[in-house]
Parts: C-alpha cells; sequence; structure tokens
C-alpha cells in the first residue's frame, strides 16, 4: 500500500478539514475565490506591516537607540521602500489571483531578514522571539493552508536559530512553550476562519450560479414568451385573414343568391302566366292530359315561386335588410291561418295537428306575413320528420317576466327526432339531416328533400324580432320516434 509523505498527508488533512462539506461546489471554484479574498487583503497587510516598519523607525530615532541604529533604521527603510512598492502594484490589481503566496513570501522574508538584523546587532534573543511570533501572527491571515504552515515554519525556525545557534539562554524553554500554545492557537483560529469562510464563499457561488441559472431561465421565457407572442399574432393574423375570406365568400354567396333570385323572377312570373292561361283555356279544360299537364306546370311554378321566397328572405336576413312592420297581431289566430294550409296534406298521411287553447295569450307586436313564414316552415318541418299516423301539436303560454313581457309558442311532433350533434346546426343555412340522396322532392313527405333554407329563415325572422328560437330532442330514432320540440320566444312588444 502507497503511503503519502507527512507534508503531503497533512495539507491533505487539513484540506480535508477546512473544506467540510462542498455543498456541491467544485473545489477549484472555492480555491480560485479564496486566493482571490487572499490577494485584496495583502494590500491592508502591507500597508499594516509598512505602517509598523515606520512607526519602529521612529521608535529607534527617538527613544530605543539599540545598538546598530543606523542599520537597524537602513534596514526598515528598505524594508519599507520594498513594502509600498508591493503595496502600490496591489492596489493597482497589478497580480494575478495565484500570485497571493508569492507575495506572501516576499513579506515573511522582509521580516524574516528584519529578525536576522535584529538579533545579529541586539544579541537578545527576546526581539527575535518576538519578531518569530510577529511572522506567525501574519501566517493566521493567510486563507491558504499551505502558507500558513510556511510562515509557522519560519516562526519556529527563527526561533530555533535564536536560541540554539546563537545564544545559550534559559529562556528558550519558555519561548517554545509560548510559540506552540501560539501556534495551536492560531491553528483552531485559521480552521475556523478559515472554513465559515470558505462556506461563505460556496454560499456566495451557489448564490451567483442560483442568480446566472435565472437569468438564463428568465431570458428563456422571455425568448419563450416572445416566440409564443409570434405564433398568436401569426394565428391571429391567419384566423382574421379566414375570416374576412369566408365573410367575402359569404357576400358572395348572398350576392348570388339575390341576383339569381331576381333573375328567376322574370321567366317564373312569365311561365306562370302562361300556365294560367292554360288552365283558364276552355279547350284545354276539355283535354283531361292538357289540364293535367296545366296543373302540373302551375305547381312546379308555385313550388319555384318558394324556393325563389326562401332566397331573397334569407339574403335579405344576411344583409339584414329584412323589411318589417311590427303592428298588434293575435298570435293563436295566425297559427290556425298557417295550420288551415296544411289540412290536405295532413290528411294526406294520415298526420294529426293539434292546437291547445290559446285564447289568454296577449297580442304581440310583431310582423304578421314574416311570422306566418316562421310557423309555414316549423310546422313543415314537422309534419316532413313525422311518420305517417303521428301527430303535431302547437301550445303557447305568456311569461310575463322572461326578462321582458314574452310569449312563448312550442311546436312539438312525434316525429323521428334530432341528433344532439346536429342540434346546434338545423338553424343554418343550407344544413341537412341524413342523406340528401335520399329525399324525397315533396315539401310534405315524410323525409322529404328541401332547400335546407326554412329554419335559417325562422331563426333571422325571430332575431329579428328580437326573440329566441331553439329545439329540444331527446335525440335521433326512427323506430321509437322521440320527437323534437321547438320553441319560439317572442317579446310581447318591440323595443323602441
Amino acid at each position: 500500500m502507497k503511503t503519502l509523505p507527512t507534508r503531503d498527508w497533512l495539507f491533505r488533512y487539513l484540506d480535508d478539514l477546512l473544506q467540510m462539506k462542498t455543498l456541491g461546489v467544485a473545489k477549484e471554484q472555492v480555491d480560485e475565490a479564496i486566493n482571490r479574498s487572499e490577494l485584496r487583503i495583502l494590500p491592508f497587510i502591507y500597508g499594516s506591516v509598512a505602517f509598523l516598519f515606520v512607526a519602529y523607525a521612529v521608535l529607534q530615532l527617538t527613544f530605543l537607540r539599540e545598538p546598530g541604529l543606523e542599520l537597524i533604521v537602513a534596514g526598515a527603510f528598505v524594508s519599507l521602500l520594498i513594502l509600498l512598492a508591493v503595496w502600490l502594484l496591489l492596489v493597482q490589481e497589478r497580480f494575478a489571483p495565484h500570485a497571493a503566496g508569492r507575495l506572501a513570501a516576499i513579506l515573511a522574508f522582509v521580516i524574516l531578514v528584519n529578525i536576522q538584523l535584529r538579533f545579529y546587532l541586539t544579541g537578545e534573543s527576546s526581539q527575535a522571539a518576538n519578531l518569530a511570533l510577529f511572522v506567525f501572527a501574519i501566517g493566521v491571515l493567510f486563507h491558504a493552508t499551505g502558507w500558513y504552515l510556511f510562515m509557522l515554519a519560519l516562526s519556529f525556525a527563527a526561533l530555533v536559530q535564536a536560541f540554539v545557534f546563537f545564544v545559550d539562554s534559559p529562556d528558550f524553554r519558555y519561548y517554545l512553550v509560548v510559540t506552540l500554545a501560539a501556534a495551536a492557537t492560531g491553528l483552531i483560529a485559521h480552521v475556523g476562519r478559515v472554513q465559515a469562510y470558505r462556506r461563505a464563499e460556496m454560499l456566495r457561488i451557489l448564490a451567483e450560479e442560483r442568480e446566472q441559472e435565472l437569468h438564463r431561465l428568465n431570458a428563456k421565457i422571455q425568448q419563450f414568451n416572445q416566440q409564443l407572442e409570434g405564433m398568436v399574432a401569426e394565428r391571429t393574423q391567419a384566423l382574421q385573414d379566414a375570416y374576412a375570406r369566408l365573410e367575402r365568400l359569404d357576400k358572395t354567396k348572398t350576392d348570388f343568391i339575390t341576383i339569381a333570385s331576381h333573375e328567376m323572377l322574370t321567366p317564373l312570373t312569365i311561365i306562370n302566366l302562361n300556365a294560367q292561361m292554360f288552365i283558364a283555356d276552355e279547350e284545354i279544360q276539355q283535354n283531361p292530359l292538357f289540364a293535367r299537364w296545366a296543373q302540373g306546370i302551375d305547381k312546379g311554378v308555385v313550388r319555384m315561386q318558394e324556393v325563389v321566397d326562401r332566397m331573397l328572405d334569407v339574403a335579405k336576413i344576411d344583409s339584414r335588410s329584412l323589411d318589417l312592420h311590427p303592428a298588434l297581431l293575435d298570435l293563436p289566430f295566425l297559427i290556425r291561418q298557417v295550420s288551415n294550409r296544411f289540412r290536405p296534406a295532413l290528411a294526406e298521411r294520415k298526420l294529426t295537428l293539434e292546437l291547445a287553447a290559446m285564447a289568454d295569450l296577449p297580442e304581440v307586436e310583431a310582423d304578421a306575413e314574416a311570422l306566418q313564414k316562421v310557423f309555414y316552415h316549423l310546422i313543415i318541418n314537422g309534419i316532413k320528420y313525422t311518420p305517417d299516423g303521428g301527430g303535431l301539436r302547437i301550445d303557447g303560454r305568456f311569461l310575463p317576466t322572461s326578462p321582458a313581457p314574452s310569449v312563448e309558442i312550442t311546436i312539438a311532433d312525434s316525429g323521428i327526432g334530432i341528433a344532439p350533434e346536429a342540434q346546434p346546426f338545423i338553424f343554418d343555412k343550407f344544413y341537412q339531416t341524413g342523406e340528401v340522396m335520399l329525399h324525397s322532392s315533396g315539401k310534405t313527405k315524410f323525409k322529404g328533400g328541401g332547400s335546407g333554407l326554412g329554419l335559417a329563415i325562422v331563426r333571422g325572422i325571430v332575431e329579428a324580432h328580437h326573440g329566441r328560437v331553439w329545439v329540444e330532442s331527446p335525440g335521433l330514432d326512427e323506430t321509437n320516434c322521440p320527437g323534437s320540440r321547438f320553441h319560439i320566444l317572442l317579446p310581447q312588444r318591440q323595443p323602441g
């Protein structure tokens, strides 16, 4: 087993003792910090020692006047110049952190030279011993264990030199004990102070690292926020562009519907005029085949006229140019008028339409022609999705505080119902439930096809009256037919 030299073992032991827990900080970082701190304290040490040499020279010239005065004062003066030169360089920060040890050696050399000079000139061992203790005291100020031990060794070397090689004095044991006691006390002070300083340096380094990490994280967060803001801005701009395109497309579609509807009115009017002429002609009426053809043309024109009217209504709703003429209106009477138009279709499909007693409903302020379209489309919708033999019921009630006095009309059917996922969209334009290609062309046939505009017209007219329309249905089930309930809420009075 390889053993370490005594000096290396001692240094290793003291380093381990001083470092204790590193708190996760690298030893090199702590050592560099300690070297810097030694470099910061050296100007004070050099300045203090230089001041002591000045005071010593003054005392020699005025009071002590020991033997070899001129050499002692000259030595103090030369030492003062050396110390002041190094002090000036230290103040100007001319030295690197690792130069602290060499600067300590210079200071020790200057002091030892003065010890030797005083010893040879005075021959007093006590003076040499006191200066040796002074060297030791300076060594305690250093943070590096190696330089502390070096200064301690110099102190003992000076003491041994004074008492063994030059002076045979009985005071040697006394000074030796004093020096050993001072060395032990100094070691404790050195260990405690350096350990505390090392820990303080570790905490400072940790704080700086945490602060740097925090700054780095803040920078990343700021960069991320900037990227996120940029992405949000891009997405917002993209959404705005898409919304603008949709608005343009919707306007283009509305304009097309308006233009197409108006363009279709003229030929429809001509066809309708000729159809009426055919129907009124006696010769055509006498021929059953021609009469049936004329009736077919008339029905087709009426159907086409209804489609055009719906397209025009949707265009007016989209452009918010729906022309309403509100007046006091008896809703039960209006609903009965609209219901009577469907008696042939109800009889054909064996459907029942029940009108609840609504005699106590108050009049509402609304446009009669527009509300006729609302109930017309809702009743058609109920007929279309109710199987043969089913029924519809129309009921109403007055809501005095909802939030303003209002009338609610409910149109319920025993039809196939509406799927929950489709309910939010059935009032949109051109929305169709089920497979459109399977729909019949008859407007009151079961699951008959249509333009997909009826419920959109209903919502547009109701909202134009400051009302609300919605649907309730357990779901779509063509076997059990859970039915649907359409609610129309109309204010009793239109806001001024």
